[in-house]
């Protein structure tokens, strides 16, 4: 019988002890299960690196987009699988790739019906005010101005659980006005003999990336191969109406004065004067001084359904 670390986040929104009784019930008829209750997102990323040395089969990350993160961290490029199991606010990751969105089936489905894939990561290795970091990215990853929401977001979690989507557009909102209405670019950004200025810098490189519930983010036309950035030399709040009806419409947002999108990007490097607050699948990941991102293709083993 194989063996599965059950990792599970009890401050995730949709987080229940019913909910995780449940979720151990099931996988317990295919698994050796081992359920555990990380205190803090380091103590996460190291019971991961203990399965991950114990030859435990799968992870299964139980939580919001956060645990999932953490968990992702400790095995990239090993032969330990990761199974999501979705009880968080937004879940990008598991919509991402059709897992289930409610815990029970999400469970279920590593039962049968499954198989596992290899998936990217977006790996930025620099200096930050932690010193010297290295820090995987499943899904999408940000400096500047989409981080600095992220923040403001954080400041206020109770807003999260209860309003979801709306809290963070109004915390975009508020952040616009409050930090960047008038903000110099303090971010170099350079690609394949590209450079530009920027007051925010964002990269995809799935094709969709969002905290808004079901509106989907997509920063050009076409999907990212391997990545899509988009570079805002500034946000003076009269472009906020045809910034926003470019993301519901779908278009190109590289059409907007002062913003750029740079596409077929595989490796990236930053400089930040002074340092920018940096976000990677909606997790802190500290200011950054400086920093290269690099695109993997194959990283992480991932349970997913047959069909996905």
């Amino acid at each position: 019988m194989q063996r599965l670390l059950l990792l599970a986040n009890p401050a995730s929104s949709q987080f229940t002890g019913g909910v995780h009784r449940t979720v151990a019930r099931i996988l317990s008829r295919t698994f050796e299960v081992e359920a555990v209750w990380p205190q803090s997102p380091l103590h996460a990323r190291q019971l991961t690196e203990h399965a991950v040395s114990d030859g435990i089969d799968v992870v299964a990350a139980m939580g919001g987009d956060g645990v999932v993160h953490h968990v992702g961290q400790a095995l990239v490029g090993t032969d330990t699988a990761l199974a999501v199991i979705p009880t968080g606010t937004t879940n990008v990751y598991s919509r991402l790739y059709g897992i289930p969105r409610k815990p029970a089936p999400a469970a279920r489905l590593l039962q049968s019906d499954n198989r596992r894939v290899q998936v990217p990561v977006l790996s930025i290795e620099g200096i930050n005010d932690a010193g010297p970091s290295r820090r995987h990215v499943l899904f999408a990853a940000g400096f500047g101005f989409d981080a600095e929401v992220v923040k403001a977001a954080e400041g206020e979690p109770y807003r999260k659980y209860w309003f979801g989507g709306l809290h963070y557009a109004r915390s975009a909102v508020t952040t616009l006005v409050r930090e960047f209405r008038g903000r110099q670019p303090n971010i170099r950004i350079a690609a394949d003999g590209r450079t530009a200025e920027a007051v925010a810098v964002l990269v995809q490189f799935h094709p969709f990336y969002t905290y808004f519930g079901r509106l989907a983010l997509t920063l050009a036309t076409q999907p990212p191969a391997p990545m899509t950035l988009l570079i805002a030399e500034g946000l003076p709040m009269r472009r906020l109406p045809r910034i926003t009806a470019s993301i519901l419409a779908r278009r190109n947002l590289g059409a907007i004065p002062g913003l750029t999108v740079w596409e077929g990007v595989d490796q990236f490097s930053i400089a930040a004067d002074p340092p920018a607050e940096g976000q990677a699948d909606g997790e802190l990941t500290g200011t950054w001084k400086e920093g290269n991102g690099s695109f993997t293709a194959e990283a992480i083993q991932l349970v997913v359904p047959t069909e996905s």
